[in-house]
């Protein structure tokens, strides 16, 4: 399952005291106390990193809850989410077919997005191998076309450059 909450567990209180203070808004991010500790100022971009991460599930598993609990009546709550149909769609797709038992906090969406279309077993499987050999989601695209992990090289695939 996917949590926003930085290094330190501080998450939500840290969350709460920027809203509070008017310092995250719909239009941006203010942070102008002179008093500002560099600890805080980490964990705040460690918030906004976590928060990033999770807004795709998040917004896959909005939705797949709207649908369940109210049926169509929930199509209007997810205009609120000001996301492109298509890209509410993709989201709900991959939270649909991806258990949360399954989801990596170690791996982006992408790589999961990409293991989708499989099975749950394979799926974790596959995440594993990503995971373990730190596969970017279009190497693990290779391999899934390939049936096989990729071999490691010592050479960039692309510009042929030693890694």
């Amino acid at each position: 399952m996917t949590e926003v909450v930085p290094t330190g567990g501080k998450g939500a209180a840290l969350l709460a005291e920027l809203e509070a203070a008017g310092a995250l808004t719909s239009v941006g991010l203010r942070l102008s106390d002179p008093n500002l500790s560099w600890d805080a100022y980490v964990a705040v971009g460690e918030l906004l990193g976590e928060m990033r991460k999770a807004l795709q599930w998040s917004y896959g598993d909005f939705v797949l809850l709207g649908e369940k609990l109210f049926g169509e009546r929930s199509y209007q709550a997810f205009e609120g989410l000001n996301v492109g149909e298509e890209t509410l769609r993709e989201y709900t797709r991959v939270a649909e077919r991806i258990p949360r038992s399954i989801r990596r906090q170690d791996l982006p969406w992408s790589t999961h997005r990409a293991v989708a279309s499989l099975e749950p077993p394979e799926q974790k499987r596959w995440l594993k191998v990503a995971s373990e050999q730190g596969l970017s989601h279009h190497a693990l695209r290779e391999a899934l076309r390939s049936g096989e992990p990729p071999k490691h090289s010592d050479v960039c695939r692309c510009c042929h450059r030693p890694l």
